[in-house]
């Protein structure tokens, strides 16, 4: 309390510009010290490699999310292995995103199956989600950056994708 004590002996013009100069330093603080805050929190371009084990049979392959303005891009590539059989898988995967409050909420709306996939749809369903394989929508994810070179998405609370960052060249 003496430092209260002090402030109040100095004249008026001098607490004003002690004043200012606190306000001046605090504010430059919280500016250099807190998290910028991110308007399109929600923007994604990442890659994630996955190995999904069902049954008897193993998906392996990458996932590329682009995501920004309102909408998005998924490409899988990717294979499965059912033996004696080996399929390939890879499509192409057009949404929508919306921020409600922290999650956001993707719905695929244009699902592009390139003429070089060969699984069979009922092998398909047990590796990937409605939102891969039909027009359909996702809402209870979450997506946490871990460092300035990866973002954890979540589903549920449950870690769904570790997807590493990646820049995108300019004309993109």
């Amino acid at each position: 309390m003496k430092i209260f004590a002090t402030i109040a002996s100095f004249r008026i013009q001098t607490r004003v510009i002690f004043l200012a100069c606190l306000a001046i330093v605090t504010s430059l603080a919280l500016y250099l010290y807190l998290p910028p805050i991110n308007e399109n929190q929600h923007n994604l371009v990442c890659r994630a490699n996955l190995q999904i084990v069902r049954d008897n049979a193993t998906f392996r392959g990458i996932i590329d999310f682009k995501a920004g303005e309102g909408k998005g891009i998924a490409h899988i590539n990717g294979i499965i292995d059912a033996a004696p059989q080996e399929y390939t898988v890879q499509r192409t995967i057009l949404f929508t995103h919306t921020d409600y409050g922290l999650s956001p909420v993707w719905v695929s709306r244009q699902i592009v199956i390139s003429n070089r996939e060969t699984v069979p749809s009922e092998l398909l369903i047990k590796f990937l989600p409605d939102f891969y394989l039909k027009n359909s929508g996702v809402t209870d994810i979450d997506i946490f950056t871990l460092n300035k070179d990866a973002d954890l998405i979540t589903r549920e609370g449950i870690p769904y994708l570790y997807c590493q960052k990646y820049l995108l060249p300019e004309d993109e």
